[in-house]
């Protein structure tokens, strides 16, 4: 799928323009396609092949201008959970937890000087739409292991069985009294939906996967409207603007088909973006009027700020290969998981976050040791001085830069500590030894985006309302992880396919009655 070359009738008027095709994005456009919309998505990436890595795809992405420590702002910031069709989806680990129900009001747990973290929506909201993605896409997990797994429906597919470094983490974890539960994961575990089974070729994290039995938003939910001609895809379309027409509405959507070199401007009924917390919050930005002249939807200054990328880490050491069934070297990135540390009174704040095994790319058994590797993370504070901004320095496009304004919150770095010695316990319980911590580089920019469009009651602290529209436009509305006020402390993947559902839904009832 990629742009045409002429100015077709889809290119210069749609139902609705959708930007960004990740899961949100995703969702969004297969939802309303069906509903007999005449879509457009524009997608800035192409489509990723089986087998395709982060690691030679990154340098191709346009980075964003960050300060490391003192240092001058250099162009190390990494914006993009993907730039490619369907997003991060495409390379992620499968990793599909629902939020939890202290996530959608945290105000107990969060520093004294960090923004409301409340949701205007609660877990009840969006159980209907979890479960109707886990029905479509299919989620390996096991019901009710997870001591903090809110209620939903009966898991649609079995959990994967722990590798062999998750059963030696599983072990440590029980004997420290610990809750010890498969990771659930987007990833088949039987033949599900169509698709094949896992056989375990390698650690899928940040690797496209070579068979589908990873959840593919593409082949799920793109490909089959598209083939319906009810949906159009625009591959190497990067959105330059998005125009009003009145102080309480867009027009239209310019975009810049990048292989053809061509602007097209599609007039819209109704623009959705879904390119990402960043990449979402610049466009607005970067769509000033004379109703809004510092940018679309910020009348408040609001647009970029409380600007999150989950506080996380890495502890990794060895084992001795315990048995020759420890040989295997492929399978999930994740089998095994702990949310003991979530709600922990021990913790700063009483507010933790997750653990999980986290295979490294070389897992195989080397000179007779077993590497064991844990991921830890947790919500950081959403805060009103990290920011998406515009630079004054000039892309290749002539458009400005990105800045990505952050700053590591005490209080994080004080949690973010509780968490790795926690992590380092385990893997001494596990036999490891030689155990280090390893940094994930998260104040660059992680792969979980949040904030930037923050959702809320009040247009003074928010960008949209609960269902996700702006508040100050009648047909503008925003359902990737720009919407979080709060990150929560579990991958967002599942809860931005749920989130998207729901508005989706809005925005088709809207659009049949008229009222955008």
């Amino acid at each position: 799928m990629s742009a045409v070359r002429d100015a077709s009738a889809v290119y210069r008027s749609a139902d609705v323009c959708v930007i960004g095709s990740g899961p949100g994005g995703a969702v969004t456009a297969h939802l309303l396609a069906r509903r007999g919309l005449r879509v457009l998505l524009l997608e800035e990436g192409d489509r990723v092949g089986p087998g395709a890595t982060l690691e030679a795809l990154e340098p191709g992405w346009e980075p964003a201008l960050a300060r490391l420590g003192r240092a001058r702002p250099a162009l190390v910031g990494r914006p993009w959970s993907a730039k490619a069709l369907g997003g991060g989806m495409g390379l992620f680990a499968g990793i599909g937890f629902r939020l939890r129900h202290v996530d959608f009001d945290a105000r107990a747990h969060v520093a004294d000087d960090a923004l409301d973290p409340r949701w205007p929506i609660a877990y009840a909201d969006l159980r209907e739409h979890y479960d109707e993605m886990e029905r479509l896409l299919g989620v390996a997990r096991t019901r009710g292991a997870d001591p903090l797994e809110p209620d939903g429906a009966p898991a649609s597919l079995p959990p994967h069985a722990y590798s062999p470094p998750g059963r030696l983490l599983a072990g440590a974890g029980r004997h420290l009294g610990l809750r010890p539960f498969p990771t659930p994961l987007l990833i088949n575990s039987t033949e599900y939906a169509g698709r094949p089974a896992c056989h375990g070729c390698g650690p899928c994290n940040e690797h496209a996967c070579p068979t589908g039995a990873k959840a593919d938003v593409v082949a799920t939910l793109l490909d089959p409207a598209v083939k319906e001609s009810s949906l159009v895809v625009a591959t190497g379309g990067r959105a330059l603007r998005v125009h009003a027409s009145a102080c309480d509405r867009v027009s239209s959507v310019e975009w810049l088909d990048q292989r053809a070199k061509v602007r097209h401007t599609t007039r819209a009924r109704c623009v959705v973006l879904a390119a990402n917390a960043v990449q979402s919050s610049a466009l607005l930005l970067r769509s000033p009027s004379r109703w809004s002249p510092a940018g679309l939807g910020n009348r408040h200054d609001v647009v970029g700020r409380g600007l999150c990328f989950k506080v996380s880490g890495y502890a990794a050491g060895t084992v001795a290969t315990p048995t020759r069934s420890a040989q295997s070297s492929g399978g999930p990135f994740s089998t095994v998981s702990f949310s003991d540390h979530y709600l922990d009174d021990a913790c700063p704040k009483g507010l933790g976050g997750i653990m999980y095994e986290a295979s490294p790319a070389e897992r195989a058994p080397r000179d007779g040791k077993l590497p064991l590797r844990v991921h830890y993370l947790a919500a950081d504070q959403p805060m009103w001085r990290n920011r998406v901004r515009l630079s004054n320095k000039k892309n290749g496009l002539g458009a400005p830069q990105l800045m990505m304004e952050y700053a590591t919150h005490p209080l994080d770095a004080a949690r973010l500590r509780y968490l790795a010695e926690k992590a380092k316990k385990l893997l001494a319980h596990a036999g490891a030894a030689d155990i280090r911590l390893e940094e994930s580089g998260y104040e660059r920019g992680s792969r979980h985006l949040h904030g930037g469009c923050r959702a809320g009651d009040d247009p003074r602290t928010s960008v949209v309302d609960a269902d996700g529209r702006i508040h100050d436009q009648d047909n503008v509305y925003v359902v990737d992880g720009g919407f979080f006020p709060y990150p929560g402390g579990v991958n967002p993947t599942f809860t931005i396919l749920a989130n998207a559902s729901r508005i989706a839904r809005r925005i088709a009832r809207d659009l049949a009655t008229a009222t955008i």
